[in-house]
Formats: structure tokens, sequence, C-alpha cells
């Protein structure tokens, strides 16, 4: 199937639409966010490009609905690929197939070093003084993302995932058979 078919293009669309209002159910909880784990698995079922389109598609959505776009979106949006990128790699190793709850464990660390990520970008830009006093004053956050990506991807995966292997094989990164 063509990298940009219709098909696919649709199905990046509804699911940053479905991340979006999805990322809704949660909001009343700070950082307590479902986006991390429904990219993770958009990238597990379709691949790193359509995992990304979904991403930043989320991103741009949610940032305009909660305030703005700013240097901010950039950190997120980098952020985000990076853990895209490392889950992509863990991806390609045996561990991932060995019990899900070890890959919903690794999904919630990287939910972790969101933080740091965004972090290391944030005091570069604003020239902030002392890097852990302002990644410290963070982990709440950060642990909070953490729980809820380990949650959400495991869910995801047992159930959300079947139903998108099931349904649209054709868009699956790796085809069943």
């Amino acid at each position: 199937m063509p990298v940009f078919s219709i098909k696919r293009l649709t199905f990046i669309a509804l699911m940053a639409a479905l991340c979006s209002l999805g990322s809704l159910l949660t909001i009343f909880i700070p950082n307590f966010s479902l986006v991390l784990a429904f990219f993770l698995l958009m990238t597990t079922f379709a691949g790193l490009a359509t995992g990304s389109l979904v991403m930043v598609i989320t991103i741009l959505l949610s940032n305009l609905r909660t305030g703005g776009v700013g240097p901010w979106t950039i950190f997120q949006i980098s952020s985000y690929l990076l853990i895209l990128i490392i889950w992509q790699l863990f991806l390609r190793t045996s561990l991932q197939n060995k019990r899900p709850i070890l890959t919903a464990l690794f999904a919630a660390l990287l939910g972790f070093s969101f933080g740091f990520w965004n972090a290391i970008m944030t005091v570069f830009f604003y020239h902030l003084a002392n890097f852990f006093v302002y990644y410290l004053q963070g982990l709440y956050f950060d642990l909070s993302l953490c729980v809820a990506t380990g949650i959400f991807y495991y869910l995801f995966a047992h159930y959300l995932l079947p139903i998108l292997n099931h349904k649209i094989p054709e868009l699956a990164r790796h085809k069943q058979a």
C-alpha cells in the first residue's frame, strides 16, 4: 500500500482526532494523559511515520485548544519524537514480545523521560540558571505521565491493538499472515 494512500491519511486524521478527544477524558488530573500511550500504540501498529504524524497533529490540536502555540510546542513535538524513535528501536528487539507487562513498564519509563527531554530544551531556550531545580519541580508531573502511560499502553495493547490488527490489517506495520 502506498505510504500516503487515502486510507492511511484518513486513518491518521481519525486517530489524531480520537487521541485529542481522549486527552479530554483525563484533563482534570494534572499530566495524567493517555496521549503518549496512544502515540506508542500507533507506532507499534502502523510504524514510526504514522505514529509521528498522529503525534504532531494531536499536539498542534491540543496546544490550540489549551492556550496557543509557542516554543513549548516544538519542545513537546521534539520530546515525543525522540521517545517514538526510542520506542521504534525497542520494537526491533525481542524483549517487546516476551511479556506485555514489561512492554507497558518500558512505555511507562519513556513517559517518565518526557519531562527530562522537555526540560533540557526549555532550560536551553529560556537560559534558565539551574537545570536540576527546573527539572525537579516537574517530577510529580513526570511521575503522573509515567503511571498514565503504563496503564493506558497496557490497556490499549491488550484491547485496541487486536481490533486494529483485525479490522485494518493492511495498515499494520507488520502484515498479519
